[in-house]
C-alpha cells in the first residue's frame, strides 16, 4: 500500500508540474463603439501613455523607458506595475512591453500594437502577453463614432487559466470602462 501511495503522490506531483509548466493560450477580444468621436482624436489619447495610465486604474507606477520614432509613427518601451486579484498574497504584476502605434489608413483607421512581458506571483511566473487595438470610423444605429477593437493574446500555463483570464477581462473591462468616461466629459 505505501508504494501504491507514493506512486500516486509522484503521478500527482508530475501532473501539477506539467500543468505549471504547459503553456495554454488564451485570446480575448473587446470592443468599445465610441459615439461622436473620431478615429483620430481616440488614436491620440491611446497613444500617449500618460493617458492610459490614466484608464487603466490597477497601474500603481510606471516608468517610461524609451520613445522613438515621428508623429506618424513611434514606438515606446515601458515598465508598469499593476495590481491583482489577490494583490495583498500575489503581489504585483510586473509587466516589461514595447508599444507600436502608427496609422493604418488615416483619418479611418489607426493601430496600436503591444507586447509584454509580466511577471507574476513574485516573479515565479512568466506570461507572454500580446495585444492588437484597431481604432475605425464606423456607425451603429445610425450614429457616427469610432469603434475600438482589442484583441489579446496570453501564453499563460495551463494551471493558471482561469486566473489569467479572470485577471485580463477585469483588467480590459475597467480599461474600456475608463476609456468610454473619458469622452464622455467631452
Amino acid at each position: 500500500m505505501g508504494t501504491c501511495r507514493k506512486l500516486h503522490v509522484v503521478i500527482m506531483c508530475l501532473l501539477v508540474t506539467f500543468l505549471y509548466l504547459k503553456r495554454g493560450k488564451q485570446v480575448r477580444n473587446y470592443t468599445l463603439f465610441i459615439p461622436r468621436q473620431e478615429p483620430k482624436v481616440v488614436w491620440d489619447v491611446l497613444a500617449d501613455f500618460s493617458n492610459v495610465a490614466q484608464m487603466n486604474t490597477r497601474i500603481d507606477h510606471w516608468e517610461l523607458l524609451d520613445e522613438s520614432g515621428s508623429l506618424d509613427r513611434w514606438s515606446y518601451r515601458l515598465v508598469t506595475y499593476e495590481g491583482m486579484v489577490a494583490q495583498w498574497l500575489l503581489g504585483l504584476n510586473e509587466n516589461r512591453g514595447e508599444v507600436l502605434v502608427e496609422p493604418v489608413s488615416p483619418p479611418d483607421h489607426y493601430y496600436i500594437q503591444e507586447v509584454y512581458l509580466t511577471r507574476s506571483l513574485h516573479g515565479l511566473l512568466l506570461i507572454k502577453n500580446q495585444g492588437t487595438m484597431h481604432i475605425r470610423r464606423t456607425q451603429q444605429d445610425g450614429q457616427a463614432g469610432t469603434l475600438v477593437v482589442h484583441d489579446t493574446v496570453s501564453d499563460c500555463p495551463l494551471l493558471f487559466h482561469y486566473f489569467c483570464v479572470i485577471e485580463t477581462d477585469l483588467n480590459r473591462q475597467a480599461f474600456l470602462a475608463n476609456l468610454l468616461k473619458w469622452f464622455d466629459k467631452k
